[in-house]
């Protein structure tokens, strides 16, 4: 259980077999390419515009997958307007999918024989795009089209009220004739009885927009634009050859076949999801691999004729990295060595299966430095111990326990992957363990507590979880008291953790001595050991300042920390927080049961049984989350902060950032 040590490799080898090299490295699941010092006469390599080609094509398979996916959203929504409505708008039937296939739900795997052959024959594939891209831009079209009717339906229902087409309204020699709006406020305000010959007759009111027929001389056509204009009189611009309501059934017509036609492409467009995305998503991956080959030719410096790699490799792997480049036919030298004091190579951490699914904790704080004790076991400890305590009842952990495994089990995730499902089926052990210790099952004490029973001894759970707590913080100590002396740092690690150490073990001895009958005699020993650690604590704060003033700023600094430590401790009181919250809501709840069937007859039995899944269906949920997140910031913050460095990125070799599929040798094991 450690982390591994890396090798640096340095290839160089001839230029016509650099894609072989690329790819072959790319294939053994265990290269890093990194940046390649620069060397003297030889250029960096540019791949620019093989990576913005790749990217593009993987922009339109993305384009792809969104599309499919909006796609069948509207349909959706015009199945449940079908169901409400009993019309057939639709012969759409959405894929079922089993509760098994969704849980098994998950990378498919694919051999590279397929996976080359997709990448080289995808003829069909640019075919579906280009007709996803028609439809997208018909639909697009048709939408536009949509919303222009609408907008005109909206003004022609203004005149909808007016029997006569829009072409009648024409001006002869003798009297002109319009349709148009006035503001209604705007023409009770005026005064229009010095136009004597003016016909204005209103045909129809929208709020406080009046629709007007109007009629008047022709000779009088300047006198009564301006007055008319005065008082915000549009004229209607429409000249159809038809009424308003004609014109609004037309485009009323038009709009269900827009709506038919939308949903018939709709149709088109889902109808090659079954056939090509599978083979979509295998190119897709194809593609990101070869942008990560891409990438790696920025990083390679070379010559008219060879080219130099540079990258890490795990120091396991050092002999099959070696034999299958030798297996490859290439020409090529390679020089495989140990990292400099300076370089900072990638983070792989080694673990049983156990510890493992707790390296994501870790990893969500930051990755271990390759040059630090791994904290992963230590993490996984504690995160174990503590996420029982805060759920604490045997029989949450055992529905807890049954349900990650068992989805672990029946979802067969592929490698390194699933692991939140066995911290809560590890934690649901935590949490039996813990139960049966305090008594608690469902809420109730059906069995004698092993310890006792938090409900009645809430004191006793205080000052366990205070105790696990400060257990915790010293161990963290402890760990960065070995890793100082493993950094040949004797003095930082005796005047630091050290001096704390036995000013703890002081100050323990000194309340021993005063609770205890018979153990006075052990008081001067005491203060004499929690003397000399608070004098190593004063020392410890002093080493490597400068000048006397920062020597004694430093000292009374570092036993100020003591605050520090009461804080971190006092942090603790979650974990007595969260495990009573979890038997008081579990009782409330079956108190709450037991009331109503108590008090309804018949029906009372079945809210008894409603209230009491429901209930602690919520409690073991929001219990779970709270355990995991509060135990996580417990890791993060008191635990980490004593020892941990962090500040490493994960290894992660060429060609393992797969989105959609699991690459393998033989579609069955792993790289």
């Amino acid at each position: 259980m450690a982390l591994l040590p890396f090798k640096k490799l340095t290839l160089i080898a001839h230029s016509q077999d650099e894609e072989k090299i690329l790819t072959l490295l790319s294939r053994t699941g265990s290269v890093e390419v990194i940046r390649t010092s620069e060397i003297e006469h030889l250029k960096q390599g540019d791949a620019s515009l093989r990576e913005e080609q790749l990217s593009s094509e993987m922009a339109e398979l993305t384009f792809c997958f969104d599309f499919w996916r909006a796609e069948k959203v509207k349909l959706d929504k015009v199945l449940k307007k079908q169901k409400k409505e009993q019309t057939t708008l639709t012969s759409y039937t959405p894929q079922k999918t089993s509760l098994l296939e969704m849980i098994r739900a998950g990378k498919k795997d694919v051999a590279f024989d397929e996976f080359d052959k997709v990448g080289e024959e995808h003829e069909d594939v640019v075919a579906v795009q280009k007709r996803l891209r028609e439809i997208s831009a018909e639909e697009t079209e048709l939408r536009g089209e949509a919303a222009r009717n609408a907008s005109l339906a909206e003004q022609l229902s203004y005149y909808e009220k007016c029997d006569l087409p829009f072409d009648a309204f024409k001006a002869d020699k003798t009297v002109e004739t319009a349709l148009g709006l006035i503001p209604t406020d705007a023409l009770a305000a005026a005064d229009l009885s010095d136009l004597p010959t003016l016909c204005l007759e209103q045909l129809d009111l929208h709020q406080r927009m009046g629709t007007f027929f109007v009629a008047y001389p022709a000779a009088d056509k300047d006198a009564v634009s301006e007055r008319l204009s005065a008082i915000g009189f549009t004229k209607c611009s429409f000249a159809f050859p038809m009424t308003a309501k004609q014109k609004i059934a037309e485009l009323k017509a038009r709009g269900e076949e827009i709506a038919a036609r939308e949903i018939a492409l709709a149709e088109e467009a889902v109808s090659y999801e079954q056939a090509i995305a599978p083979k979509m998503q295998i190119l897709f991956d194809y593609y990101r691999v070869e942008k990560e080959k891409a990438l790696a030719v920025d990083s390679i410096f070379r010559s008219s004729t060879s080219f130099v790699l540079t990258a890490w490799v795990p120091a396991h792997a050092e002999e099959a990295t070696e034999k299958a480049l030798l297996g490859s036919g290439a020409v090529y030298y390679s020089l495989y060595e140990d990292p400099l004091p300076d370089e900072k190579c990638p983070t792989l951490a080694k673990n049983n299966a156990v510890v493992t699914p707790y390296e994501s904790i870790t990893n969500m704080y930051s990755a271990p430095d390759p040059r630090e004790i791994d904290p992963n076991p230590f993490v996984a400890f504690f995160y174990f111990v503590l996420f029982g305590l805060m759920v604490s009842d045997a029989a949450y952990g055992l529905i807890l326990a049954l349900g990650g495994f068992g989805l672990y089990l029946l979802k067969k995730p592929k490698k390194g992957e699933g692991q939140l499902l066995l911290i809560i089926g590890m934690g649901g052990i935590s949490t039996m363990i813990w139960g049966i210790m305090f008594g608690g099952y469902f809420g109730e004490s059906f069995f004698k507590p092993v310890l006792f029973n938090p409900m009645n001894e809430p004191l006793k759970m205080l000052i366990l979880s205070v105790a696990l707590g400060l257990f915790q913080i010293l161990f963290g100590m402890g760990i960065s008291f070995v890793q100082k002396c493993k950094n040949k740092k004797p003095l930082s690690a005796v005047f630091g953790e050290g001096s704390w150490f036995v000013l703890f073990i002081g100050l323990g001895l000194l309340v021993m001595s005063s609770m205890l009958k018979g153990a006075a005699a052990a008081k001067v020993p005491a203060l004499i050991v929690l003397g000399l650690g608070g004098a190593g604590v004063l020392v410890g704060g002093a080493l490597g300042k400068k000048g006397v003033k920062g020597k004694v700023i430093g000292a009374f600094g570092n036993v100020y920390n003591v605050t520090g430590f009461m804080s971190d401790i006092l942090s603790y009181c979650r974990l007595f927080g969260l495990g009573l919250a979890t038997g008081v809501v579990g009782m409330v709840v079956n108190l709450i049961a037991g009331i109503l069937r108590d008090l309804i007859p018949v029906v009372g039995y079945l809210l008894f049984v409603v209230i009491l899944v429901v209930g602690h269906v919520f409690n073991i949920a929001i219990n779970t989350l709270g355990a995991y997140v509060h135990n996580s910031r417990l890791q993060y913050v008191e635990f980490f902060s004593r020892f941990y460095t962090g500040g490493g990125h994960i290894f992660k070799p060429m060609g393992s950032d797969l989105k959609y599929i699991h690459l393998n040798s033989k579609g069955g094991k792993d790289l």
